[in-house]
This record gives C-alpha cells, sequence and structure tokens, in this order.
C-alpha cells in the first residue's frame, strides 16, 4: 500500500473569527510572547497587548479556564536537575527501559486524557503511543492528529508524526520543520530544554498543537510565525520567507535584514554539500509507510522500538 496524499487538492475553511486569531497569534509569536493552549488543544492569544495592522481591531473575550501557556523554544529556564536516568557516556549501550519514567509518565495519563480527550493509548515493552487529537483554532473545519511514541528510556527522544485529519481525507502535516529521513515533527531543538524526557506530556502535545498552528499560518497566511531554528544555508535559502524572522536565531530580525544576503552570495553546491552531509544524505521527509497505514486503518500501531533515536547516537 502507497503512503500518499494530496495537498494540492484539500481545500481549509476557515471562518473570520479563526483567521483573524490566527493573525494575531503570529504577530504574538514574532514578539516572543506566547498563546494559551486549552483542553482539546485550542489555542486563542496570549493576554499580552499587540500593535495590529487594523487600528481599533479588538479579539473577542475568551474564557480562561484551563489555560496553558504554549512556550516556545528557548523560552524556559535551566533544565532541572536530576539525580537518576541520565544518558549514559559515549560507547555505553542504551537502556530500553527505566522503570521510574515509565512510572512518572504513567501517573499523568488521567490528567493527559482531561487535557486531550479521546486521547488513545498503546502501552508496549519499550514504551507506549499516543494517539491525540487536537482543535488547534475555534472555526477551523479540521483537526491536527498526533501520532507520538514515548520510550521509557531517558536515552531515547521522543518521536511524533502530525496529520490534518477531516471526515473525507487525511493529509501529513510538514514538510516545514520535520526531520529529514522519517518526516516526524520538529516542534523545538532537544538542546534548548524546552522539553525532556521525563517532562509533561501534556506539555508536549501543547508544543505541537503549536507546531500545527504555524503551519496553518504559513498556509493560510504565507510565513512561518516566530522564532525559529534554521542554522544551515542551503535549508534556508530552500524554505525561509523573507518576511520570517530569521533561522539563525541570534538577533530577532527577519531573514531579508539578516542572513539572506550572505546566504545568496554563497556557492549554491558549496550549500548544498554541507547540508547533505548534515543529513547524511536523507532528503526525504515523508512518514515511514508502518506510520500512514495506522492513521489510515487505526488497528494496532507498529513496535515502537522500530523508531527509537538515542540521545547518544547508537
Amino acid at each position: 500500500m502507497e503512503c500518499s496524499w494530496d495537498s494540492d487538492n484539500t481545500i481549509t475553511a476557515m471562518n473570520d473569527e479563526a483567521r483573524n486569531s490566527l493573525r494575531v497569534i503570529g504577530l504574538q509569536l514574532d514578539s516572543d510572547q506566547y498563546p494559551h493552549v486549552y483542553n482539546g488543544g485550542v489555542v486563542q492569544p496570549g493576554d499580552a497587548a499587540i500593535v495590529t495592522s487594523t487600528p481599533g481591531e479588538d479579539m473577542n473575550n475568551v474564557k480562561r479556564k484551563q489555560a496553558r501557556s504554549a512556550t516556545g523554544s528557548r523560552q524556559r529556564a535551566a533544565r532541572r536537575q536530576r539525580t537518576s536516568g541520565q544518558p549514559g557516556p559515549p560507547g555505553q549501550a542504551p537502556q530500553l527501559i527505566c522503570a521510574s519514567l515509565r512510572e512518572t509518565y504513567e501517573a499523568e495519563l488521567d490528567a493527559l486524557r482531561d487535557a486531550y480527550p479521546g486521547t488513545k493509548i498503546w502501552q508496549q515493552a519499550e514504551g507506549m503511543w499516543l494517539l491525540s487529537e487536537s482543535s488547534v483554532l475555534p472555526g477551523l473545519d479540521k483537526t491536527a492528529t498526533f501520532l507520538t511514541a514515548i520510550p521509557f528510556s531517558p536515552q531515547f527522544l521522543q518521536k511524533s508524526w502530525g496529520f490534518w485529519i477531516t471526515p473525507v481525507y487525511w493529509e501529513w502535516i510538514g514538510p516545514r520543520h520535520t526531520n529529514f529521513g522519517d518526516g516526524s515533527i520538529c516542534a523545538f531543538d532537544p538542546k534548548d530544554d524546552t522539553w525532556r524526557p521525563g517532562d509533561s506530556l501534556i506539555t508536549l502535545l501543547d508544543l505541537y498543537t503549536l507546531w500545527a498552528l504555524r503551519h496553518e499560518h504559513l498556509k493560510m497566511l504565507g510565513r512561518w510565525p516566530g522564532r525559529q531554528a534554521v542554522p544551515h544555508t542551503y535549508e534556508r535559502l530552500s524554505e525561509s520567507h523573507p518576511d520570517e524572522l530569521c533561522g539563525c536565531n541570534r538577533n530577532g530580525k527577519r531573514y531579508a535584514e539578516c542572513c539572506q544576503p550572505h546566504d545568496q552570495a554563497r556557492p549554491l553546491g558549496d550549500s548544498f554539500f554541507q547540508f547533505m552531509k548534515f543529513t547524511q544524505g536523507q532528503l526525504d521527509r515523508s512518514p515511514p509507510r508502518a506510520i500512514c497505514e495506522f492513521i489510515k486503518c487505526r488497528q494496532a500501531p507498529p513496535p515502537i522500538k522500530d523508531f527509537l533515536a538515542s540521545l547518544n547516537g547508537h
């Protein structure tokens, strides 16, 4: 069975309230102001006022019940110290199971089901799969579905894939800010301490929800909102828009005012060669067939051990 979709033939309907919310959230993200996420993965603008391009325009008041801050990359304080379960030194084989980490995740499952109702959970020896739905924006005609692999070892990274779902079609969310090789979500840099193994699963899904909203902003309004990490010249040239914040993430400037002139002056072949070295020649960014088959058929998910990515590169 082929894993395929035709995003050019899909149509997104959005009412005026949703479009206005999307625009305001994008402006806030550009100013490092992060929105609230409500139960069900509903995103609303944050409390801070912003200067809009339409004087006098105001958002409808929204009830602030059970709101969470969808913080972005590089916004979190220093990582708390952990006395156990740390990745081992280079050369040491990763452990597939950490009982305390498993207990930490299992203790949050009831709260997770409250925050993301309808979440389905499959437990396997090496970890658990989460299938969660996020409304993203009131008035949007589709929902975001995340299939997330949560390892029971801090030496392995979590992985998740996002899909837009409607009653008549499903569509992978990408390719911007997805990982090369398997098209999994790249919502934050693991080195930034935005989320680490053992942190809240609700926070992780909130980050994925905000990532999906950024994709909708890109599709509907033509640009990726807020800070982003795009450190490689070829990737910036291929994907970054001039009016987006620059992917070098150094000074808060737009790409056109920051790295774009320097990137365009470099020989394209050299940039591509360096980028190929970084990706180890893996330029494909589509989900594995087993992931697509599960999203389509909703039967048993594949073995989680097939998708583990070690923090130590093993």
